[in-house]
């Protein structure tokens, strides 16, 4: 902190050096301390004339928040963190997701402060495996308390992705409701519909977007994700087979930490992505008549309200697959595997991986599973993996990591198959690590 001048006495008060007022200040809500700033121009130079911001930065990790430098390396942003402008941007989102009177923009704007508040958490660290981050517990307890994230006032194309990416993170763990509450089971019959209607459209899937959840440009579509997310949580509340109704990915904000999967504290220095061990997968797919029949009908939810859904008569099924997947060398990886080959990373921390591995389901054979995964130049972590039976590559599929790097939320995507012909299967999938058997 640069020179500042002794407080002067006024009112009764003896004078005081900006070091001690600054370790008084250190322990107010950040609204005193801008009140605070407004009584003389000595305070405002001790408020926000503090060139190494060690005030700010003492305010924002005593809030508490968690430092989130380490998650911005990760991130690769590497520019310095504005601790004073990050402050006042969470305390202002937290004040209009309270607020009935808010605007549309100002929505959008928590929305996003929201949302960099969860990319920025702390990772879970080793000997720290239970320890919560304080910044999701600050937005669960700022969201949980409103319909914010269905407000109508987001029914805008520049915020549906921001929307359905927090959306995603929080993987419906905000959308309770009471058996009594109309509106609520109401949102929940829509929001399903909505979400099968776009999992299973063939028009979003095509050799631009991998036949995954991206966009052409190779960035996520979350919309989709989320989508996903909603098609098997609906299913999963369905089970009726006493075996699987435990079985479930960990859902919630705390769960898309990075490093929060089991055993990724102690993995091993290469395996950055978390590949090697034990996973649980869901598949779900529609019977492949209902299928076509929904994608020769109107499949645009804007325009028929999903009706096609809304009857009873159509075939859905989730299955579970366990997954045993190891790293191999790149130059390892047999010529069968014709999937195109994500390009190689530039950051020496991240490198595209190469795995292999065995899937076992209710059928009594084995199949192979290829694939890698790979860390965009966004930080985002993209898998893609083959189902190889007796040499031959049968099913596609693309996924990204929910939350991040080895996060406990695991992977979500789409499988396709390898043919991509006309009226081909098409369908959701849920993946994510379990802990190694003992």
């Amino acid at each position: 902190m640069g020179p500042s001048p002794r407080m002067k006495r006024s009112n009764g008060f003896p004078p005081l050096s900006p070091e001690i007022i600054e370790h008084v200040l250190i322990h107010c809500h950040p609204r005193d301390v801008a009140a605070f700033s407004q009584t003389c121009r000595a305070a405002y130079q001790i408020v926000y004339h503090d060139r190494d911001q060690y005030l700010w930065r003492q305010l924002f990790l005593s809030y508490p928040f968690d430092d989130p430098r380490e998650s911005l390396q990760r991130l690769r942003r590497y520019s310095p963190f504005d601790w004073k402008s990050e402050l006042q941007q969470r305390v202002l989102a937290e004040a209009i997701s309270h607020s009935p009177h808010a605007t549309p923009e100002e929505l959008t704007d928590a929305l996003q402060t929201f949302l960099d508040v969860v990319r920025t958490a702390s990772p879970v660290t080793q000997g720290y495996e239970r320890v919560p981050s304080q910044s999701l517990l600050w937005v669960v307890d700022a969201l949980q308390c409103n319909n914010m994230l269905r407000s109508p006032l987001f029914n805008h194309y520049n915020t549906s992705q921001n929307l359905a990416h927090l959306r995603s993170y929080l993987a419906l763990t905000l959308d309770d409701y009471d058996e009594d509450d109309v509106c609520g089971m109401e949102w929940m019959r829509v929001l399903r519909t909505r979400s099968r209607c776009y999992v299973y459209d063939f028009g979003n899937y095509c050799r631009e977007n991998d036949w995954g959840p991206f966009w052409k440009n190779g960035c996520v579509n979350w919309v989709h994700v989320e989508s996903i997310i909603n098609v098997l949580l609906f299913n999963f509340a369905e089970f009726s087979d006493p075996s699987l109704i435990d079985i479930r990915p960990p859902c919630g904000l705390e769960a898309t930490r990075a490093y929060s999967a089991p055993g990724a504290t102690t993995r091993d220095p290469r395996d950055w992505a978390g590949i090697e061990g034990i996973w649980a997968r869901y598949v779900s797919f529609l019977d492949h008549r209902d299928l076509h029949a929904f994608n020769t009908t109107t499949r645009n939810f804007r325009l028929d309200g999903g009706s096609f859904f809304d009857r009873a008569r159509y075939g859905e099924a989730t299955l579970l697959l366990n997954l045993d997947l190891y790293l191999v060398e790149p130059d390892t990886v047999p010529d069968y595997y014709t999937l195109e080959r994500f390009p190689e990373s530039d950051n020496p921390l991240y490198p595209t991986l190469y795995f292999s591995g065995t899937s076992t389901g209710c059928q009594p054979n084995e199949n192979e599973l290829i694939g890698s995964v790979h860390m965009n130049e966004f930080g985002v972590v993209r898998w893609r993996f083959a189902s190889v039976h007796r040499n031959r590559m049968q099913w596609r599929s693309e996924g990204v990591q929910v939350g991040g790097v080895a996060s406990a939320a695991g992977v979500v995507g789409s499988w396709t198959s390898v043919y991509h012909e006309h009226a081909d299967p098409v369908g959701p999938f849920w993946l994510w690590k379990v802990p190694n058997p003992t």
